[in-house]
């Protein structure tokens, strides 16, 4: 991958700020601005975090990640299916690490009883607007929010986020998997409902998060191809935003991709294909052994922290669900756990 100059002719590089709101790099340092590639080839070790209940839990699977990089740490909420008796089904947890190899030994926090109660589906991000942490998630659409991502009980109650969202609470065609980014003037929030569309709400910044009404972005020629948990990102140093959709096609679970240069689109094609997708069986090679060929629900490492979703198209790495596919049955129970691709040079 090719590194972008400035204006000057020099590599461009991000910010090394941390504080919320300056949209510093998420790794932590400066990097060259790179190229987004035209094709990808990724590598994944074991998984990195798996099911870790705690006492008195029991929990079937881990998955549907949102991540963000800020003080020096990881912080990741997920999804859960809790089989404990009662008040078991999908629930949530939170855990942070330093870094990728302290991730199986996190302590994962159980939501159900925090504010927010569980937060299924979840996406993490700073507002700078408002100064505050968001946490949007499902069933129906939801926010919390929190001044402090360290202050674990610090979240607000669940508030609604989308006005007259389409479907109802458990519909197959309710809405689900909402992903929020924002360009300068206004705040775009893509969702699914499982039917080969995708879709968007729009509202200004200064009217955000009260989302109301949504269209149809694109539409595929059958459910598959247009999925569930899609991500939508800006390019560091480029007039880029890389749009990510979960798929199938006859095949297990991959990521198709498109590009545009506005979060309005159109968008383009980038690898959206079943032999040739932004990331799936067709181009994920396993070091230590093959433990999944479901490439499903995750989110890429951001540069940033903010409303802007930054990604660096250098050193990209994307935390998703996978599972052992010899294993099947009802769908909450299949063994899901969260593996991390790096891309390949």
């Amino acid at each position: 991958m090719g590194s972008t100059t400035g204006t000057g002719g020099d590599a461009a590089t991000v910010g090394t700020g941390g504080a919320p709101g300056t949209g510093g790099a998420g790794t932590g340092g400066s990097e060259t601005f790179c190229e987004l590639p035209t094709t990808f080839k990724w590598k994944s070790g074991p998984p990195v975090i798996s099911p870790k209940p705690p006492a008195g839990r029991t929990f079937a699977s881990v998955k549907d990640p949102t991540i963000v990089f800020f003080e020096d740490k990881y912080h990741v909420f997920a999804t859960v299916f809790d089989t404990t008796s009662g008040n078991g089904g999908w629930q949530s947890v939170y855990l942070n690490f330093t870094d990728f190899p302290q991730a199986p030994a996190a302590e994962q926090h159980y939501m159900q009883s925090w504010p927010t109660g569980s937060t299924v589906a979840p996406q993490v991000f700073y507002f700078r607007p408002h100064n505050k942490w968001y946490l949007i998630y499902q069933w129906n659409g939801r926010y919390s929010t929190n001044d402090d991502i360290n202050n674990m009980n610090g979240w607000s109650r669940p508030q609604p986020l989308l006005r007259g969202e389409p479907g109802a609470m458990g519909s197959t065609l309710g809405a689900l998997d909402f992903w929020n980014i924002c360009d300068d003037d206004n705040c775009y929030l893509f969702f699914s409902r499982d039917d080969g569309k995708l879709y968007r709400s729009k509202v200004s910044i200064e009217d955000f998060p009260n989302f109301d009404g949504y269209e149809v972005v694109m539409t595929a020629p059958s459910q598959g191809l247009l999925f569930e948990a899609s991500n939508v990102y800006k390019v560091d140093g480029s007039n880029k935003y890389l749009l990510l959709v979960e798929a199938f096609d006859n095949s297990p679970r991959f990521f198709r991709s498109w590009t545009s240069e506005s979060l309005d689109g159109p968008w383009a094609p980038l690898a959206d294909t079943k032999n040739n997708p932004f990331a799936g069986p067709a181009n994920v090679t396993y070091e230590g052994g093959d433990w999944s060929d479901d490439i499903s629900h995750g989110e890429l490492i951001r540069s940033g922290h903010d409303e802007k979703m930054t990604i660096s198209a250098c050193n990209m790495r994307f935390l998703y669900q996978g599972r052992d596919p010899s294993v099947g049955g009802e769908y909450g129970r299949l063994p899901y756990k969260l593996g991390l691709l790096t891309l390949q040079e």
